[in-house]
């Protein structure tokens, strides 16, 4: 019994120190690129890699999620590009009216009360345009940006989840 006992002891403790060593064909994901021992791989090494992974090929998995990594990215850019861009259209049309609301009843006073209020209101419907298009863009790039981000951390779990099989197997893997 004591030898089956010492038995599991040094095999726990074998598991253990086997654990800590990553060994040379770790691979990490970089974006939506694979680093093995501190090099990227090119796009002809990842294939041949991710050809047999536990016996599948992991290929199109890898291309779906780093298309979809990439799509996610780009409406997330594009997405904060278009509220900034809003914004800033929004900000132009209301000084613009309120400088044309002002002008407009200044140079409409010289004809009389009436003819100043007609000239406020012209003036400050000239940065209705603007103000129209800035909450439409904004609004867009909010949408865009609510599409990208979902698509963007399910794609990159997808990319994470690949190189952890590849890491892992179907195997035990302890680190400390």
């Amino acid at each position: 019994m004591r030898k089956v006992i010492v038995m599991f002891v040094l095999l726990f403790l074998s598991v253990g120190a086997w654990a800590q060593y990553a060994g040379s064909g770790t691979i990490r994901r970089v974006g939506s690129h694979i680093e093995m021992d501190g090099e990227r791989l090119s796009p002809e090494a990842r294939t041949a890699l991710l050809a047999d992974i536990c016996g599948q090929d992991i290929n199109p998995v890898w291309e779906k999620a780093r298309k979809g990594r990439n799509t996610g990215l780009g409406l997330v850019i594009g997405g904060g590009v278009a509220v900034i861009g809003g914004g800033a259209s929004l900000l132009i049309g209301a000084i613009t009216s309120v400088i044309g609301a002002a002008v407009g009843g200044t140079v409409g006073s010289i004809g009389g009360q009436e003819s100043a209020q007609h000239g406020a209101e012209e003036g400050a419907r000239a940065g209705k345009p603007l103000i129209t298009a800035g909450l439409i863009t904004a609004g867009l790039g909010i949408v865009s940006a609510g599409v990208g981000i979902p698509l963007l951390v399910k794609s990159n779990k997808t990319l994470s989840g690949v190189v952890d099989t590849y890491n892992n197997g179907i195997g035990l893997a302890l680190r400390f």
